[in-house]
C-alpha cells in the first residue's frame, strides 16, 4: 500500500498505514449511518443487495478486528519503540504520587500498546452490537406515535372515537326494528 501522507509531523510517514484505515473507517461508518437513515424498503432484498452488504460488513470488520489493532501494533513497535525494557512505573517506586511503594507488578510500554489494543477491539464489539440493532430497528414506528389520538380531517384530535356502523334493520337501542 503506497504511503501518500505529507511529512508534516515526524510521526505522520511512520503511521501512514493507520492513519489511511482509521480514515477508511470512518468513511465506511459515514456511509452506514446514511444507510440506516434510509426507510426500510417494502420489498425484500435482491440477492446482489445482500452480497454487497456482507461485502461492506465483512470490510468493516476486517478494518475494526484486524487492520487497525495491526497497524496500530506495528507503529508502537516499530517507530515509538515501545517494548519491554522501557517502564512506565516498577514495582519499587512511587507510581504517580500517590505514595504507594511495593505494587506487586510492573507496568511496561508494551502492556500499554496492548491495553490500547484491547480499547480498540472494545470500541469494534460495541459499534458492531450497536449497528446491528440499529439495523434491525430501522423500520419500526416509535411507540409514540402509535398512541397518538386520532385527528379530524382539519388536523384537531377528536372528542370521539368513532363507533362501528350500525348495521341495517338494528335500531340504536340494540332491538330489531
Amino acid at each position: 500500500m503506497p504511503n501518500l501522507i505529507p511529512d508534516w509531523e515526524p510521526w505522520m510517514r511512520p503511521a501512514g498505514r493507520l492513519i489511511w484505515s482509521i480514515a477508511v473507517f470512518i468513511v465506511g461508518m459515514i456511509v452506514i449511518l446514511v444507510l440506516l437513515r434510509r426507510k426500510k424498503p417494502d420489498r425484500p432484498a435482491t440477492w446482489s443487495e445482500c452480497i454487497a452488504g456482507a461485502v461492506g460488513v465483512f470490510a468493516m470488520m476486517t478494518l475494526i478486528y484486524g487492520v487497525i489493532p495491526h497497524e496500530w501494533i506495528t507503529f508502537s513497535d516499530k517507530y515509538l519503540q515501545w517494548d519491554t525494557t522501557q517502564f512506565v512505573f516498577r514495582n519499587n517506586q512511587d507510581i504517580f504520587g500517590l505514595g504507594i511503594h511495593n505494587w506487586p507488578f510492573s507496568m511496561d510500554k508494551h502492556n500499554v500498546r496492548d491495553i490500547i489494543v484491547v480499547i480498540i477491539y472494545g470500541i469494534g464489539l460495541g459499534l458492531t452490537v450497536a449497528l446491528f440493532v440499529l439495523w434491525q430497528k430501522r423500520g419500526e414506528e416509535k411507540p409514540e406515535e402509535a398512541e397518538q389520538p386520532k385527528k379530524s380531517r382539519f388536523g384537531r384530535p377528536l372528542r370521539r372515537q368513532s363507533s362501528p356502523p350500525v348495521p341495517a334493520g338494528a335500531t340504536a337501542n340494540g332491538g330489531e326494528g
